[in-house]
């Protein structure tokens, strides 16, 4: 049964006002006024038009009126009062019809008028749940934000106030290095170096947790996104890394997309230093290529690492999970995956690893486009025109 427009008034009218303290009539005072229009119109065209109870079918639209009040009391004696007024039209109505069949259609009117009734008040109950559930939806979502911003801010404070302390073990570790009777000892000299290592590794894993925190806590800034001049960037961020390790970094034309420059950097860098520390005997190498798939890009990171296990392909992307038995130069924290599953997601795609130990080991993952962006592929998404392969490969030899 479809409510007509009076009666999705009278519940948008319940929808709006459920939210706010409960309120006299006063102050809503159109669905009393309404409804009571409504029922002496339906009573005179009762009893006037000879015609047995057509007009009584109208009484139905009522209910939902009267919900509009959210009064159980007033909402049930209206229904009350139709009935009573049905059937004083039944009384009161022209001679000439037959008078089993007037019954027979105050009867079903009397049925119908209720069954509106029952609908009517149900579908006030299902909104007031769920305005309930809205509300506490909202309050979850606000303790929430509040919840990550004093988060942050803690990480930001603690980070801050465990650099202090490492930066002044590394002083002290300097000046200590520099004595005499310590430059004497061999053994005292591997000590702090030990420590200088060690520090640096802290160093490194206390950043990390920041800029996992960070990017779990913010969305993604959406904008044009040059993938070729975001790789340059970190070819030029890396280049200590790739010169020290010999490493061949090689890419296909990639392409202009809509998405966060900053994220879509550090991406890029975690998976290539990824592969630069679980690397294999030989000289690292990794190829970047993009497709297009379907209105989406589907990037690929290969390297000629060690290789991955199938029983870890999922593991490896959790927070400080690291490959058993694998060997780490760079002395990883297990943040790196993690955190460029966080920033594919953050776009709104997925990442995997297609690997077996000892094999080359690819990253594939997508970064979705809007509608809009698809259609103007042409224009906001040209990928540049291919490079001739001295120009594309980037081979760093060690210095």
């Amino acid at each position: 049964m479809q409510l007509g427009p009076a009666g999705q008034e009278a519940g948008n009218s319940a929808l709006s006002s459920e939210a706010a303290p409960r309120r006299s009539w006063l102050t809503n005072p159109r669905a009393y006024v309404l409804t009571a229009a409504v029922a002496i119109l339906v009573f005179v065209a009762d009893v006037i038009l000879p015609r047995g109870a057509t007009a009584a079918i109208a009484y139905c639209i009522i209910p939902p009126i009267a919900a509009g009040t959210r009064r159980r009391g007033f909402l049930f004696g209206m229904t009350i009062i139709c009935t009573l007024l049905t059937w004083a039209g039944y009384s009161l109505e022209p001679s000439g019809a037959v008078w089993w069949m007037s019954v027979f259609d105050r009867v079903m009117v009397t049925g119908a008028l209720w069954l509106a009734l029952y609908l009517a008040w149900r579908r006030v109950v299902i909104i007031k749940a769920l305005m309930r559930q809205t509300q506490a939806l909202k309050n979850t979502t606000r303790e929430l934000e509040r919840s990550n911003g004093e988060l942050e801010r803690f990480a930001s404070v603690v980070a801050h106030d465990l650099r202090g302390p490492l930066n002044t073990i590394g002083l002290l570790t300097q000046v200590l290095s520099s004595c005499g009777s310590v430059t004497a000892s061999v053994e005292c000299g591997e000590c702090i170096g030990s420590i200088q290592t060690q520090l640096t590794r802290m160093s490194g894993f206390i950043q990390r947790l920041l800029t996992y925190g960070r990017i779990g806590s913010r969305d993604a800034g959406m904008a044009a996104c040059d993938c070729m001049a975001v790789l340059t960037g970190v070819r030029q961020n890396l280049k200590a890394d790739l010169e020290r390790n010999c490493v061949q970094v090689t890419n296909d034309p990639l392409p202009m997309l809509r998405a966060d420059p900053v994220l879509m950097a550090e991406l890029f860098q975690n998976l290539i230093e990824n592969s630069i520390k679980y690397r294999g005997e030989a000289s690292p190498r990794v190829h970047i290529s993009a497709a297009q798939q379907g209105g989406d890009w589907l990037f690929s990171v290969q390297d000629n690492g060690i290789g991955i296990r199938a029983e870890d392909s999922e593991r490896i992307f959790e927070p400080f999970h690291q490959v058993s038995g694998s060997r780490s130069p760079g002395g990883g924290v297990g943040l790196g995956l993690a955190t460029c599953k966080r920033i594919v997601e953050r776009h709104g795609g997925r990442i995997e690893v297609q690997s077996k130990p000892g094999e080359d080991t690819t990253f594939l993952f997508t970064i979705p486009q809007p509608l809009v962006a698809t259609k103007q592929r042409a224009t906001l998404a040209t990928a540049p025109e291919p490079l001739p392969a001295g120009e594309v490969e980037d081979v760093v030899h060690a210095s």
